[in-house]
């Protein structure tokens, strides 16, 4: 019986980019307001949405394929379909940043912070939703809005 690791990456990458989408992050924040930490989960919650906005707008103004390219039918397909710059990428970058500040930059708590990371936007090239601009574009866009919502 020949033991097809591919598909096991495939199970493997799909589940690590969860920790990029919408879903943990609101998980995140709802954690954050249970345990009184209001003040850093309503960065959390601006920063989700000026990288959102941010990102809809540009993939409105200038449309590129996904590596693997998606039909679409409608605005919002055609928004999702778009795959620059990367809103996994973005998310993860601005939640690095944000979580390292968030514990004084411990230096294993950034360090674990960034592998992670860099894991989530792996698997955006591995499951063929992005590629390295895509993923580059995104994580300035992170990095710039950390920077604005702590100037805020």
């Amino acid at each position: 019986m020949k033991l097809n690791l591919h598909k096991y990456e495939e199970i493997l990458f799909r589940d690590i980019t969860t920790f990029g989408g919408a879903f943990f992050y609101g998980v995140l924040v709802l954690f954050l307001v249970l345990i009184k930490e209001y003040s850093f989960s309503l960065k959390l919650i601006w920063g989700f949405l000026i990288t959102f906005i941010i990102t809809v707008i540009v993939r409105k103004i200038y449309f590129k394929n996904r590596p693997n390219k998606e039909d679409y039918s409608n605005l919002f397909e055609r928004i999702d379909a778009s795959s620059f710059p990367s809103l996994h990428a973005a998310r993860v970058t601005f939640l690095t940043l944000a979580l390292s500040w968030f514990f004084q930059f411990t230096w294993t708590l950034t360090t674990l912070f960034v592998i992670l990371g860099l894991l989530i936007a792996y698997s955006r090239i591995f499951l063929k939703k992005h590629d390295g601009w895509d993923l580059l574009g995104g994580a300035v866009l992170g990095a710039l809005t950390f920077w604005i919502i702590t100037l805020i």
